[in-house]
């Protein structure tokens, strides 16, 4: 059930008639969507290389496919994101008038577990080109919940040169009544009307899986029988959706406002590496130590009836090769087995795979196959962070934009708890921060070099430009007040060999 049932306060009833029977094959056959259908057939085409199923053909031949689409999303996911982040409001304002909506946004944080699954949704948004959140009341459990959705079921409908304001968002159903199943889609459209925010909702029914098909009542699903067609709110002032956009243009489709998945440019790539890879294990199968004999040499089994003796030899075995009609007087066994070209193989897949890092802005090395797979390389931290490292360079352009798309998640949270009521009370109630208020401590623990970075504060204090708390609060990640106290008992540790007494720290003395 939608959160727009339960905004008394904001929200007025509304309804809209269901449309004209006719069947659409699409969502981009819908009037208000004019989105290109090219650039969702990327869209799904990028998918299929991320399932693996790209490089799959009608041969007999089971072909060797290693996906590398995935690892390259999961290796640009795994260095911009992480648990340990840290999401602040107002970190920096004294005043405490950000205390209120900075608890209230870490509870809804955690109740959605929001960093696991932004870790978790990541990869494929890194692979599709973005990522949709839309937060939502429950009213079943009472609080703000979240819907991730991919950037295939993602419609914008209208956007400026860095934002998009009004979008149409898909959520699929299957439902089987007796030998039949049904698929239904829930449209949510996303409207600045006359300015005011709308979300319209339209469902579709179908027996057919690619087929959008006939916009039927909310009332056909269960699970929809409550939610209006339309809503509006007279106090939204911004989307209530986050899109996140990967960094870099779109350079398939220039006026498309959805970004380009990372491997997308480079799918011919993709498709080499793995025929190399193909060919190598084919050469591994035919490479089979293989002799020759004469036919008269293999022992058979006489048939009773036409007096013919067929051989008990197996056809299937590779290791044999029949001379037929041979003197075995004249016949010497003959090995006939070839050389597998291993370094020759290994040497074109990883020629394949430094073109791939190049394409898609990893550091050369990051991919290495060693004969048995391709594998990631564990690179030292002063290599990765080094300013030639071309990771860590793509990495933080694509932070940059998730950072923005962690803000937009914040205040689109604010301003659906200020219009959210339970109990005639709003959900929230403080001050909502400023988009400067809120900031983004991405974790860069794989890229650091802590003995590097504890020498770095050590040598700050030790000039005297920072004092000793805050070099245990940077070294060991403590928050201030248990650095200050951990300081002070590793300060009374400290006796004068002069004088016999504990020296004076000078702890008591400091001033913020």
């Amino acid at each position: 059930m939608s959160f727009w049932q339960t905004i008394k306060r904001v929200f007025g009833k509304g309804a809209v008639a269901i449309g004209a029977k006719k069947e659409l094959q699409s969502i981009l056959d819908h009037p208000k969507i004019q989105m290109s259908r090219e650039e969702y057939d990327r869209i799904q085409n990028s998918l299929l290389y991320y399932q693996g199923y790209a490089h799959c053909d009608s041969d007999k031949r089971a072909k060797a496919n290693i996906n590398m689409a995935r690892k390259v999303a999961s290796e640009y996911a795994k260095v911009m994101f992480n648990e340990q982040a840290e999401i602040t409001i107002g970190k920096d304002d004294k005043s405490k008038k950000h205390d209120e909506a900075s608890a209230w946004i870490e509870s809804v944080f955690q109740h959605n577990d929001f960093k696991r699954n932004l870790s978790k949704y990541l990869e494929p948004a890194m692979a599709l080109g973005g990522l949709v959140v839309r937060p939502y009341f429950n009213d079943q459990s009472g609080q703000i919940e979240f819907s991730w959705a991919l950037p295939d079921a993602f419609y914008p409908l209208e956007s400026s040169t860095n934002k998009i304001s009004q979008c149409a968002i898909a959520f699929k159903t299957i439902k089987t009544e007796g030998s039949k199943t049904f698929f239904y889609t829930l449209l949510e459209f996303h409207q600045w009307i006359d300015g005011e925010y709308w979300v319209l909702n339209e469902l579709y029914e179908s027996e057919k899986y690619n087929v959008l098909g006939m916009q039927v009542s909310l009332k056909t699903l269960e699970q929809y029988a409550e939610l209006d067609p339309s809503r509006h709110g007279e106090e939204i002032e911004r989307p209530i959706f986050s899109y996140f956009k990967t960094a870099g243009f779109n350079n398939i489709n220039p006026y498309s406002p959805l970004g380009v998945g990372v491997y997308d440019n480079c799918k011919r790539t993709l498709d080499r590496l793995n025929k190399a890879l193909d060919a190598f294990d084919h050469e591994i199968d035919v490479g089979k130590r293989r002799a020759a004999f004469p036919e008269s040499m293999l022992s058979g089994i006489p048939d009773k009836g036409t007096g013919e003796t067929k051989l008990t030899f197996d056809k299937d075995d590779d290791f044999y090769v029949i001379v037929p009609g041979t003197n075995p007087d004249e016949f010497k066994i003959t090995d006939l087995t070839h050389d597998i070209r291993t370094e020759q193989y290994i040497g074109a897949i990883n020629h394949r795979l430094r073109l791939l890092e190049m394409e898609v802005g990893l550091s050369t090395g990051t991919f290495v196959f060693d004969g048995a797979g391709v594998r990631t390389t564990n690179k030292t931290a002063t290599e990765v962070i080094s300013e030639n490292s071309q990771t860590y360079q793509s990495r933080n352009q694509q932070t940059t934009e998730l950072e923005e798309f962690i803000r937009d998640v914040v205040l689109a949270l604010c301003e659906l708890g200020k219009a959210t009521e339970v109990d005639g009370q709003p959900l929230f109630s403080g001050e909502p921060p400023n988009r400067e208020d809120i900031g983004v401590n991405f974790d860069d623990g794989i890229f650091l070099d802590k003995k590097s970075e504890s020498d770095y504060y050590r040598e700050l204090k030790n000039d005297g430009l920072i004092p000793g708390w805050l070099t245990l609060a940077k070294i060991m990640k403590l928050p201030d007040s248990k650095a200050k106290d951990l300081y002070r008992q590793a300060q009374l540790d400290v006796v004068d060999e002069t004088t016999g007494k504990i020296r004076d720290s000078g702890y008591e003395d400091f001033e913020e």
